[in-house]
């Protein structure tokens, strides 16, 4: 007989133990810590033959909600066995009491349970007859071989992902659930939902590969959910019986369900406008561009419609037309404040600074209280000459708070200590110099030749400033 290890033992779930006669230390006899009433209705197919492996039979156990008429169709769980079982072994992982009460809890919410054998010496064939078997003949068991979801825990989370993010993952598995295994270091797939269930007593042996898994899933745009499950060890789905643990088994649930059942859908049309909305609300220009262009033309009077599509091209870079834009908003609505800060942006960027300065001042009385306009307004001003102005509207941008980082904080201290210089104001000059050195603005040259700094040349703070940036 193979033994068992330790890193597939705790896949596992409550049960009567004394019946098996078996010690209460065996987690083989610990069902899913989640229990409901409907559980007990389940019907059970067991030991349907899937496929073969080796001359041997490989059976599945499938369990179904009770009352399915037929002909119907459901979704389906499989609760992948990726460790195997031994050719001489009488027990099959599939008996062991998590494989046989989570199947059961998932039929229990409308859907149906698989439990499976696997050849030890085949996982993966093992694996792609299973799955095979569900799409061609899953529908004489109420099983709609094109809403699959899966469970992988513990060490079956590899060989399942192995399967599911391969070059040739089986095409009906619409949603899968990874507890408490190592993180996969394959490609992740775009088109496939995963949870990836950790338990905190698994993360530190995870080490660099969970902490760039955020990253990794941003970069690729996968849907995948992370989960933590804070205080939880590995198992607790079988182990930890507590509500806590109850409610990561209900947000597991949910999950399969979100992604295998049907959304329920609206009663109202689609809307050219809410789609506008969500493109504003991702910063998507140029899908924002594409959908405004056609709604402001089929709605010439919509002065909101006419500022975002303006805003939007002024992104783009297409100031001809957004300027023709802001015309009609204008037109429209020459005193609302998001027009009046955006225009006076647009041309500030195009050097149009009289202008520019103009409309921001007007914004501001119109109640626009930002950094990012207060510090427009003073670089508009220092190009102006108004240096008393533009340090004033440096001073309220730093009171409203600018963000961190050299292209922001350190950008504005500089402009400050300029306005500074040029007023004659040297320590006031130097001060604000030092916080834009601190910020990253540490460019040598550019302080040795800049002519608003000139005034500083001789005083000694500027000269050891200049001595901490070195040559």
């Amino acid at each position: 007989m193979r033994a068992r290890s330790l890193a597939f033992l705790l896949v596992l779930a409550p049960v009567a133990v004394a019946a098996q006669g078996r010690s209460p230390l065996d987690p083989t006899v610990y069902g899913v810590i989640y229990d409901v009433p409907a559980m007990r209705g389940v019907e059970l197919r067991e030991g349907v033959q899937y496929g073969t492996s080796s001359g041997r039979r490989l059976l599945a156990d499938i369990y179904r909600p009770r009352g399915l008429g037929a002909g119907e169709r459901r979704p389906a769980v499989v609760f992948i066995n990726a460790v195997g079982d031994g050719r001489d072994s009488t027990e099959r992982v599939r008996q062991w009491e998590i494989y046989r009460s989570w199947p059961r809890l998932v039929a229990a919410h409308g859907m149906i349970g698989v439990s499976m054998d696997a050849d030890g010496d085949s996982i993966q064939g093992s694996l792609r007859q299973v799955f095979a078997f569900l799409e061609r003949q899953g529908g004489a068991h109420g099983i709609d071989g094109a809403r699959i979801g899966v469970y992988a825990a513990s060490a079956n989370a590899s060989g399942a992902s192995e399967l599911l993010l391969g070059d040739s993952p089986p095409g009906g598995v619409k949603a899968a659930v990874l507890y408490y295994g190592g993180v996969p270091s394959g490609a992740l797939r775009t088109d496939l939902p995963v949870l990836f269930f950790v338990a905190e007593s698994d993360a530190p042996r995870m080490g660099e590969a969970l902490d760039a898994l955020w990253g990794r899933v941003v970069e690729t745009r996968a849907p995948w959910t992370l989960a933590f499950g804070s205080r939880m060890p590995h198992g607790f789905d079988a182990f930890s019986d507590n509500d806590e643990a109850r409610r990561h088994v209900q947000q597991t649930i949910a999950f399969w369900k979100a992604h295998l059942e049907p959304v329920p859908q609206p009663s109202w049309e689609r809307s050219a406008a809410r789609e506008i909305v969500a493109t504003l609300y991702a910063n998507d220009a140029a899908r924002a561009a594409e959908l405004l262009a056609p709604y402001t033309a089929a709605n010439p009077r919509d002065a909101e419609a006419q500022r975002h599509y303006a805003r939007v091209l002024v992104q783009l870079q297409r100031f001809a037309a957004a300027d023709t834009a802001y015309h009609r908003a204008w037109l429209l609505d020459s005193t609302h404040p998001g027009l009046l800060s955006s225009l006076g942006q647009m041309r500030i960027g195009q050097q149009r600074w009289e202008e520019g300065a103009d409309l921001l001042q007007r914004a501001i009385a119109a109640g626009v209280v930002h950094s990012l306009i207060y510090g427009q307004l003073g670089w508009a001003q220092l190009h102006l000459g108004r240096n008393a102005e533009a340090a004033r509207s440096y001073e309220r941008a730093f009171e409203l708070g600018i963000p961190p980082g050299r292209s922001t904080r350190g950008i504005a201290w500089y402009n400050l200590a300029c306005a500074y210089a040029r007023l004659g104001e040297t320590d006031r000059a130097i001060a604000a110099l030092e916080q834009a050195f601190s910020e990253g603005v540490n460019e040598r040259r550019t302080y040795e030749q800049d002519a608003d700094l000139a005034s500083l040349r001789g005083n000694a703070r500027f000269v050891a400033l200049l001595g901490r940036m070195g040559g």
